[in-house]
């Protein structure tokens, strides 16, 4: 468009030129060579005056050049018009194959699970078989047990019904959709007549801190206050038993969360952020609770800058820091740390072999770990051949450990235990004595406290939070190297693998659940304005 209106104003210009011409010519003034011929004689063609041809002659050169340049820019002009024909024509193909995904997309719902499952097996069946073989191959992997032999080296067995089991469980899932249960909510008290209403607000449930940690609230403050969630995404093939849960997807656009707002009615806001991909999620919650006025409570659960707003009564940091590193001048906000059921998580002897073995409890995600964090574990079992690494939790990172284990020849010594329920993680924990955590970024992460209250040695990076809930740096490392060394050194000693574990039980005692919920019992009271389990005793 652009270069056509440049051709018309340069022929514009050349007819401007062309007009000029003979007023030019007539208005020069007479010179020697030009006089009037005599009457009635013939016309006398002379020569133009010297002044009338230069101007002639520079006349008839910016015609030339104008012409040319038109010339070009029509050229232009052509060209252009044909980019944006075959531009078009490239949108309507992309329309259209838009709309066959999108029918596709409209038609498979309306399918059973299990035929939309057979279908896709049938029209994408390499990605398909490939994904299958995945799914049985660690089925297997999570199935398979370390044994040690008379001479102490650990051997692999697969347990095959356990194996089967999984392989079912996860088919299952794929095929029907069939979730387990993950949680179980059960507030030990008979709740009050009237409670305020508390709606959190949290992107997954997944298991995980932040959810763990909305579940200690609704288990230990259910009595006095409805609890019910606004989320995202619910686990892979998984859901909450005792917890009102509305889902809004990611991507809900602020009236969507005031409709859900309007229909909840909550008394306070408890929003759990942790940034990242889900922070466009979270401003439109914010949008909505602004509007409704309730008040709101921001608790920042990872190393991310809060999102500040006039709007939140106070900001709760997991750790003192990431309020350090992140927000040191927000003047309303507290650090009260994840609690733990120390109930639950105590001495109560270790298992045969535990002296000899890692322990690694995560949700194998790149939220805390990456590609690297098994390194340090591989460089032990390079090191010392009898040790047995055990690594709990599942995730995409899982496939990526298995191939790097096997890559350094070292699969032998790695136990993947895979997905754990949160009551068996006691059990699981008195598997070993010395709990690692590689983590590349820290917020808090309770399952480092849980392993010290268990009375077990803790090794790690020197990384967020991690000096702040060992309460010192000793057995923390720089690098995969010094952190082997590390590993290495307290499976070695056992004298400072047992001094590390006491000293780490009796700290542990800082990070009780009931502590927890005490302080949150005051921020849930100064942000109501009333005190309810004050009201609830004298009831």
């Amino acid at each position: 468009m652009a270069s056509g209106v440049s051709g018309l104003v340069v022929t514009t210009e050349i007819e401007t030129v062309r007009a000029r011409m003979p007023s030019l010519i007539s208005a020069s003034p007479p010179g020697p060579d030009h006089r009037s011929a005599p009457t009635g004689a013939s016309p006398v063609h002379m020569a133009p005056p010297p002044a009338v041809a230069t101007a002639d002659t520079a006349l008839r050169d910016q015609i030339a050049k104008l012409e040319r340049k038109n010339a070009a820019l029509t050229e232009a002009q052509s060209a252009l018009a044909a980019k944006i024909e075959a531009l078009q024509l490239k949108i309507e193909q992309l329309v259209e194959v838009t709309d066959h995904i999108q029918a596709r997309q409209e038609l498979t719902p309306a399918l059973p699970l299990p035929l939309a499952r057979f279908g896709t097996l049938i029209t994408e069946p390499g990605p398909s078989i490939a994904f299958l073989r995945e799914l049985v191959r660690l089925g297997i992997a999570t199935a398979t047990v370390l044994e040690q032999d008379a001479s102490g080296q650990w051997r692999p067995r697969v347990r095959r019904r356990q194996a089967a089991r999984n392989i079912a469980r996860e088919m299952m899932g794929l095929v029907f959709g069939q979730r387990g249960v993950v949680y179980r909510v059960a507030a030990p008290k008979a709740p009050a007549a009237v409670r305020p209403r508390v709606l959190h607000v949290i992107p997954n449930v997944f298991v995980g801190g932040s959810t763990q940690l909305v579940i200690d609230l609704m288990e230990r403050m259910g009595h006095l206050y409805e609890m019910p969630v606004v989320t995202a995404a619910l686990p892979k093939n998984g859901r909450h038993e005792g917890m009102d849960v509305s889902v809004l997807p990611l991507g809900s656009p602020p009236e969507a969360f005031a409709e859900a707002f309007a229909r909840i009615r909550p008394d306070m806001i408890h929003m759990h952020y942790w940034g990242g991909s889900d922070r466009p999620w979270y401003l439109a919650a914010l949008a909505a609770a602004r509007a409704d006025g309730a008040p709101l409570i921001q608790n920042v659960n990872t190393p991310v800058e809060p999102l500040r707003d006039d709007a939140v009564r106070t900001y709760v940091f997991v750790s003192q820091y990431i309020r350090d590193a992140f927000a040191p001048d927000i003047a309303n906000g507290e650090v009260i740390h994840p609690g733990i059921d120390l109930d639950r998580f105590t001495p109560t002897g270790f298992a045969p072999g535990a002296e000899a073995t890692i322990g690694m409890v995560y949700r194998l995600t790149r939220d805390k770990l990456d590609e690297t964090s098994i390194e340090p574990l591989i460089d032990v079992a390079l090191r010392r051949p009898k040790a047995r690494i055990l690594v709990i939790g599942n995730g995409d990172l899982l496939p990526v450990y298995l191939a790097r284990v096997e890559a350094a020849g070292v699969r032998d010594n790695f136990e993947f235990a895979g997905t754990v329920p949160y009551a068996e993680l006691p059990e699981r924990y008195g598997q070993f004595r010395i709990f690692v955590a590689p983590v590349v970024r820290e917020s808090f992460g309770q399952v480092t406290p849980f392993a010290m209250a268990m009375g077990q040695a803790v090794a790690g990076f020197k990384v967020g939070a991690l000096p702040e809930i060992l309460g010192g740096e000793k057995t923390l490392g720089a690098g995969r190297t010094e952190l082997a060394d590390i590993l290495v050194a307290l499976l070695d000693d056992a004298a400072e693998r047992d001094a590390q574990g006491a000293a780490n039980a009796a700290r542990a005692r800082m990070f009780t659940v009931d502590g927890m919920i005490s302080r949150y019992s005051k921020v849930y009271a100064q942000s109501l304005g009333r005190d309810v389990e004050a009201r609830f005793t004298a009831q």
